[in-house]
């Protein structure tokens, strides 16, 4: 690793979370290094300004700026489903090239407020676009209490977890119109996980996290890993007309 006056260090991986895009170095004889200070993920708001910090295209030292573009946003990264990172990301509008990912995002206090991790693309084949894999003004970063807390658990244990309810969902679909979401819908409900111990079932639709609206499977997945596991948190149901609540205490996959 390099800081930015030139000097080289060796380091070494603690520990990785593929499942939050996440890693911890430990430098070897950097005792002189000054902590950088995070700031509370939950305080931020639309708005706020944001700096990302990076090696852009290979471009060391590299500071852009922005706002907080949305918070909470559910985003799916991954070429396929099965290497599929769901993230409950923060949103900017701060430039985002490849060699931002892993670096920080900070307020305007310079304290940390997430990790840069993931931009969007213009889809190429779009009538009257051209294919992008740079910075169109819509980049996420992992909030900075959910990086805290992954990287924790990393430093004492080597390893991390995530908060697992025990469904397989798909998005339910509107019956008028099948783009909009109205929910996620759930397929099956493993036994003995935190969803079969609520009594959730096959065919209900999950609708809100909380006070947080679902609208797809996706914003599902990243409601829930939005909490540390053991926590407990209000889900709303609906069963065919019906609607309840249904308090869960959610599980611990590694």
């Amino acid at each position: 690793m390099r800081t930015s006056d030139g000097t080289l260090y060796d380091a070494e991986v603690v520990g990785t979370d593929p499942a939050s895009d996440l890693a911890v170095l430990r430098l070897d004889g950097a005792d002189d290094l000054s902590p950088a200070t995070f700031a509370d993920s939950d305080d931020v708001q639309v708005g706020d300004v944001a700096v990302a910090i990076g090696a852009p295209l290979g471009l060391a030292n590299t500071v852009t700026d922005g706002i907080i573009s949305a918070t909470d946003r559910a985003v799916a990264t991954g070429s396929t489903q099965d290497d599929a990172t769901v993230l409950d990301a923060l949103q900017t509008d701060a430039a985002i090239n490849p060699g931002n990912s892993g670096g920080a995002l900070v307020n305007a206090a310079g304290e940390v407020i997430g990790i840069n991790t993931a931009i969007a693309t213009v889809a190429s084949g779009v009538p009257g676009s051209q294919s992008q894999s740079g910075n169109i003004g819509v980049g996420f970063a992992i909030p900075s209490n959910t990086a805290e807390r992954i990287a924790r658990e990393i430093i004492e244990t080597g390893s991390a977890t995530q908060a697992f309810l025990g469904v397989r969902a798909q998005t339910a679909a509107d019956d008028q119109n099948g783009e909009v979401g109205t929910g996620a819908e759930i397929v099956t409900v493993d036994p003995g996980t935190a969803a079969a111990d609520a009594g959730l079932e096959a065919g209900d639709v999950v609708t809100a996290v909380g006070d947080r609206p679902v609208t797809t499977s996706t914003e599902l997945t990243a409601a829930i890993r939005s909490h540390a596991p053991g926590e407990t948190v209000e889900l709303t149901v609906r069963r065919g007309d019906q609607e309840r609540s249904a308090d869960v205490t959610l599980g611990s996959t590694s």
